[in-house]
């Protein structure tokens, strides 16, 4: 059960309006959920199988399994996962003519990570565009998995029965079904980790209005990269960006991050603002320690340096709502760890040209280089390669990530 609110008196961890210092991030300390396990003075838990969030606003995480059935859960995670059918090699896609359009980067899950054996770690042009199936639970865990989405799983401090996350029509919707007294959230983390080199790419729908009817109510949609020694150390560093929604109508940005260990973790917001209602589209660069930049809806938002934040790379993206006095979700429409830069066409004949949204490159020794920063935001749109003397070849519309690489055939 989460224990009543720890903060002092006269702390807003909603607006930021008190708590905050001149010329100084807001720090706050958080509920310790361990002291639910743990007596004071013991240490916590050393093994978790989900991301161990410990707060970020008026928000709690529900206590930990024990370490001896987490240890376990590791197995079966492994097993349950492993069980679910691989992602196949990527079809080539036909365009108008009959040419084909084939991704040359390697088919997704690629490999396992170091701290999670037989989990993917590739988690590049993830948009949620197969249904999913019924939640499996882990056994000996109190994590869900999201077939057929490998790789993922979901859990939070809203029950298994309040919480939701459901992939359909090309999004994935999280969030509280329920309105509950306190803060309660659902979330997706990865099992696999990404490596600090790569960028991390949210994008989600605009996060609903709050019913102006439900006094004191917050919806919120967070965006997060945690360390990935999270379920070997009880770390729960991680940088976050999140839009709070008010029932009065008010929206806020928030960057910033956590450090710590579960207990006497605290969060300190670097960046706070008024915010419109609109899709979201964010980029996450850090390496964890001392450089922090984010980039929202394709436009530089922060960039901090000399901070002491002790991230250990590498990471796990994960994705979250929570909500307080309101049923609350938000409609992730895609993920990508972006890796590379650009993206690229090869196998084009002499003179070819490709353009996709606006933008055209000229091959060069039979490759065509569309730029794009691995903080750029994914293009969804038609990509067409004209030959002299021959008609435009179209390809069904997609999203087109930065790093992207693919060979044409005419």
């Amino acid at each position: 059960m989460r224990r009543s609110d720890p903060r002092p008196p006269g702390s807003d961890r909603g607006d930021g309006t008190t708590g905050r210092t001149a010329g100084r991030p807001m720090v706050d300390e958080s509920w310790d959920p361990v002291d639910d396990v743990a007596g004071e003075g013991g240490r916590p838990p050393g093994r978790w199988d989900w991301h161990g969030r410990a707060t970020w606003g008026q928000r709690a995480v529900a206590a930990f399994p024990v370490a001896a059935v987490v240890a376990a859960a590791a197995i079966v995670v492994g097993a349950t996962v492993g069980a679910l059918a691989p992602a196949a090699a990527p079809a080539a896609v036909v365009g108008t003519g009959g040419a084909t359009l084939t991704s040359t980067l390697p088919a997704s899950p690629t490999a396992a990570s170091p701290d999670a054996p037989g989990h993917p770690a590739d988690y590049r042009d993830v948009t949620f565009t197969r249904p999913s199936g019924p939640a499996r639970p882990i056994e000996g865990s109190t994590s869900l998995t999201l077939p057929p989405y490998l790789g993922w799983i979901q859990n939070g401090s809203a029950s298994p029965t309040n919480g939701t996350a459901t992939a359909s029509g090309g999004l994935l919707h999280v969030g509280v079904r329920q309105a509950t007294p306190s803060f309660r959230g659902w979330f997706l983390t990865t099992t696999g980790t990404v490596p600090d080199s790569c960028a991390f790419q949210f994008s989600a729908a605009s996060p609903p209005d709050v019913p102006a009817s439900a006094t004191g109510a917050v919806g919120e949609l967070v965006m997060a990269v945690q360390t990935g020694t999270t379920v070997r150390t009880g770390d729960i560093n991680y940088v976050v960006v999140a839009e709070l929604v008010r029932a009065d109508g008010r929206r806020t940005l928030q960057v910033g991050y956590a450090t710590g260990h579960v207990r006497h973790a605290v969060d300190h917001v670097l960046k706070q603002v008024p915010w419109a209602p609109g899709p979201l589209q964010v980029a996450i660069e850090t390496d964890g320690d001392g450089r922090l930049d984010v980039w929202v809806d394709g436009a530089p938002f922060l960039s901090a340096t000399g901070l002491s934040m002790g991230i250990t790379p590498p990471f796990q993206p994960y994705l979250e709502v929570q909500a307080v006095r309101t049923p609350y979700s938000v409609a992730f429409s895609g993920y990508s760890s972006v890796c590379g830069d650009d993206v690229a066409v090869s196998g084009l004949p002499r003179g070819a040209t490709v353009t996709l949204d606006g933008r055209a490159a000229a091959a060069r020794s039979g490759v065509a280089v569309l730029t794009a920063d691995r903080s750029s935001p994914p293009v969804t749109g038609t990509l067409t390669v004209t030959e002299p003397g021959r008609p435009a070849v179209r390809f069904p519309s997609r999203t087109y990530w930065p790093g992207d690489r693919f060979r044409y055939a005419p």
